[in-house]
């Protein structure tokens, strides 16, 4: 247990992760990933892959801990979770399964790694959009607006007070990630025609996050659409 809080070594999730409400595919996703062993880059060239090991978002090589912890991407959106939840962000993969959460117990802690595990899934999503379907690079908050979208389709797996208590706490991660955006010199300007609009007010203007079938449309300073994978609307 010493060993554990030190981050030496992770404590055993076997038990836990199987009885998360989550769907199996996430479940053997996270087991590999807390086992260091998702095809990374760094992972595919210890087994004689010759191609180039930078990330897809910075110049850096991409390993577990720099595509999930240490790319800006990442730090922008575990900041948004610890601006909105007073959550750090977790040091590395040992740390997460590890002594991240210790002192979190029951219900609290098992829906933290739900999040956890739809914020991982989203990373390696988009990363693979980019990888192999020629996506171009993704936003932090696409990727942060990915993962609330799948927590909130997980939800159908949960007793329905819990669906609510998960439904309020995407709304509240996603207005903070909006609002430090906006901050920032994001403007979210409505549109007609499309399937879901979500108004905003922060300080003293009205913006609108619009959502479309497979397209995400955010506008800064002047008109410009970001296309999503077509699986996240």
């Amino acid at each position: 247990m010493y060993a554990a809080l030190k981050d030496e070594i992770s404590l055993p999730i076997n038990k836990s992760l199987w009885k998360l409400k989550i769907p199996l595919k996430i479940k053997v996703f996270v087991w590999l990933l807390h086992r260091g062993v998702i095809l990374t880059k760094d992972n595919l060239a210890k087994r004689n892959w010759n191609g180039s090991k930078q990330c897809c978002y910075c110049s850096s090589e991409e390993t577990i801990a720099h595509l999930f912890f240490d790319c800006h991407l990442a730090r922008l959106v575990w900041r948004i979770i610890h601006t909105t939840f007073g959550i750090h962000r977790p040091r590395s993969i040992t740390h997460m399964f590890g002594s991240w959460l210790f002192g979190t117990k029951g219900k609290h802690k098992n829906m933290l790694y739900i999040g956890v595990s739809a914020l991982c899934w989203a990373f390696w999503l988009c990363r693979n959009d980019i990888v192999f379907h020629d996506v171009k690079k993704q936003t932090g908050l696409q990727i942060f607006f990915r993962a609330t979208h799948l927590i909130r389709t997980w939800a159908i797996l949960h007793k329905e007070d819990d669906r609510d208590t998960i439904a309020t706490a995407c709304r509240v991660l996603e207005s903070t990630a909006m609002e430090i955006f906006v901050r920032h010199g994001w403007l979210f300007r409505n549109m007609l025609c499309f399937e879901k609009c979500f108004p905003f007010s922060f300080g003293s203007g009205g913006f609108y996050f619009v959502i479309t079938a497979g397209y995400i449309l955010l506008y800064r300073g002047r008109d410009m659409t970001i296309p999503l994978s077509k699986k996240y609307c």
